[in-house]
């Protein structure tokens, strides 16, 4: 089998309309929570936005990455469809995530949890309820994490 060339990438991704998502359908990689769709060419192996953003607008400059505005760059979509990205560095990358609540749980999940807490179910029926370890239930009973947030 020949080694794929950048243009490939293409081979992998479900092209819809300008304003839609366009899905990964190739290969993942990273750890479970944090899954990202994956492509090699010329020996090179990279996510497929950034080859994409590549061939559409050209090389990406040393500290910047692509950003989605979609959110829908990791596991199960792996959006690769150009309109929805633009370029950022790390900082506004964090800023991006904290704002749109991608860092973490959801808000309103903090907030169901800290209820049912109240109503006195338990750490580990929680956490089961949530695909949480009991540990990540506790932190947030005792405000270890999310005391940030207000109910």
């Amino acid at each position: 089998m020949p080694a794929n060339t950048p243009l490939d990438v293409f081979k992998y991704i479900e092209m819809k309309t300008a304003s839609e998502c366009w899905p990964w359908t190739g290969a993942w990689g990273g750890r479970a929570r944090e899954r990202r769709p994956y492509f090699m060419a010329g020996g090179k192996r990279t996510m497929s936005y950034r080859w994409v953003w590549e061939l559409v607008h050209g090389e990406i400059p040393d500290g910047q990455m692509v950003l989605h505005s979609c959110d829908n760059g990791g596991w199960p979509t792996g959006c690769s469809n150009p309109h929805h990205m633009r370029l950022g560095d790390q900082t506004e990358n964090s800023k991006d995530m904290t704002e749109r609540q991608r860092h973490g749980l959801p808000h309103m999940v903090v907030r169901a949890i800290r209820r049912l807490l109240e109503q006195g179910e338990t750490q580990q029926v929680i956490a089961d309820r949530y695909g949480l370890t009991r540990e990540a239930v506790s932190a947030i009973a005792t405000q270890r994490t999310y005391k940030h947030l207000e109910d």
